[in-house]
């Protein structure tokens, strides 16, 4: 049965109820969310175990959830509504005219006061939208934090009539919230991701577009540097539209090493833009800026050594999980001898290979190493390994003897510009492994260098 579900049918009636498909963080958290406000639900997951025991009763297949009843059903991000393949349940809500929507949505329709700042973009919008709430906290004001990155909107406590909800939006949930308005809409950046999901870069962009496509008439619509990001506004719109600026970066960001490189700055330019729509000063903004720690996973600097006089700093970027991310790593940093490779997103490192100029080495594996061995030869020096620790472990000793020969720094990059499910849970699973091998290399050097 060929059907397709982007954008997701809605009907435009209150929530009496629904079905909730999927029983991770997000899905629980829709549920104790329309449990709380009296809407009945049917829940399910493959995993049964995950159903929680208080509401057992609810659990039933999707197959048996009375359909012709229901008034939307909520998709956790990670379940297609279309592509690759539609999920079964995805088929039954088009042949039933149910909507599919997101947790987002649920909260927009249970509790609409406050004011929402949404951010998306390909890369940068965990970072943006940490910064934007550091800001805000550091300013006093009442705030909640949540969507994509990594916390469910559907779980947080409303932060009133006077606070301001900022989220992180992916594609995927932007497909399925057909009710968003926000107060600001930022869109970082767009480059190739996801396209198993959305069939192509055209309707990839699309879902992007949907975060400014209904910004409130007196709100404001912010765009990256990227040109590819004009064409995404709407035909019409009467909120006003900034595009970001160097001059908007606020002056502290070259001092904090978790906001270096060139995206770093724009990431922080979108953020301070943001935050002075709420009064925020220069002053309160520099200041936050500099005691702003970073996103695990995100350029974090996870171990370094002294050698001589000079340092290498190694730095986890777990989270780089495609091609561009990997090449903001790339750009950020010089003497970088660099560990690449997992499960591979795209069949080319374009956007890697034009920010090879500050590498003095690349350690492949994992699934994806011959192919990134295939593009990255004779541009610069490559060794395969077959496991990240290896590829550390060898980036590390290369990384000591450049700071002797060379006396200057030198960083050891995780940036794997691949997915991680070759070998890991998530890039997160990932990134804790390399730290702790950072840590472990690091202080066996000490110990080698205290015994001799």
């Amino acid at each position: 049965m060929s059907v397709n579900l982007a954008p997701a049918l809605i009907k435009n009636t209150s929530l009496r109820k629904i079905g909730i498909l999927g029983l991770g963080r997000t899905g629980l958290a829709a549920l104790k969310l329309a449990t709380d406000n009296h809407i009945n639900s049917f829940i399910y997951d493959d995993n049964h175990e995950l159903a929680p025991a208080a509401s057992i009763s609810l659990f039933k297949p999707y197959t048996e959830w009375p359909w012709h009843e229901l008034d939307a059903v909520i998709f956790s991000p990670g379940i297609p509504t279309y592509l690759p393949a539609p999920h079964p349940a995805a088929i039954l809500a088009q042949k039933h005219h149910v909507s599919i929507i997101s947790d987002i949505e649920l909260v927009i329709r249970l509790q609409p006061e406050s004011k929402w700042v949404v951010i998306t973009g390909t890369n940068g919008k965990s970072t943006t939208t940490a910064l934007t709430a550091h800001i805000l906290q550091h300013c006093g004001k009442t705030i909640s934090v949540g969507g994509n990155i990594g916390t469910s909107m559907a779980e947080l406590d409303s932060p009133g009539i006077n606070g301001i909800r900022i989220v992180e939006l992916s594609s995927y949930q932007l497909e399925i919230t057909p009710s968003l308005n926000p107060d600001i809409a930022a869109i970082l950046n767009l480059s190739p991701d996801h396209l198993d999901r959305h069939g192509s870069m055209e309707k990839y962009a699309a879902a992007k577009a949907n975060a400014v496509q209904n910004v409130k008439p007196d709100g404001l619509i912010i765009l990256g540097q990227s040109p590819n990001l004009q064409p995404l506004l709407p035909a019409k719109h009467t909120a006003r539209l900034h595009l970001i600026m160097a001059s908007d970066t606020p002056k502290t960001t070259h001092q904090n090493f978790a906001l270096s490189g060139a995206h770093n700055a724009e990431n922080a330019a979108v953020a301070a833009t943001i935050c002075r729509e709420f009064g925020a000063t220069e002053t309160d903004i520099n200041e936050a800026i500099l005691s702003f720690k970073g996103l695990s996973h995100r350029l974090e600097l996870v171990a370094s050594v002294e050698i001589d006089g000079h340092q290498i700093r190694i730095i986890n970027d777990s989270k780089a999980t495609n091609d561009a991310a990997a090449a903001k790593a790339l750009a950020s940093f010089e003497h970088i001898f660099w560990c690449a490779g997992g499960l591979a997103k795209e069949n080319s490192l374009p956007n890697c290979i034009s920010e090879l100029a500050h590498v003095e080495h690349a350690y492949l594996y994992g699934d994806s190493k011959n192919l990134f061995e295939k593009e990255l030869s004779g541009l610069i020096p490559i060794t395969v390994t077959h496991t990240l620790e290896e590829a550390t472990t060898k980036a590390f000793v290369a990384a000591k003897k450049a700071v002797i020969e060379n006396n200057s720094d030198s960083f050891v990059l995780l940036s794997p510009a691949a997915a991680s499910f070759d070998s890991f849970k998530n890039f997160e699973e990932r990134g804790k492994y390399f730290c702790d091998l950072a840590v472990d290399l690091c202080q066996q050097h000490s110990l080698n260098t205290q015994v001799s």
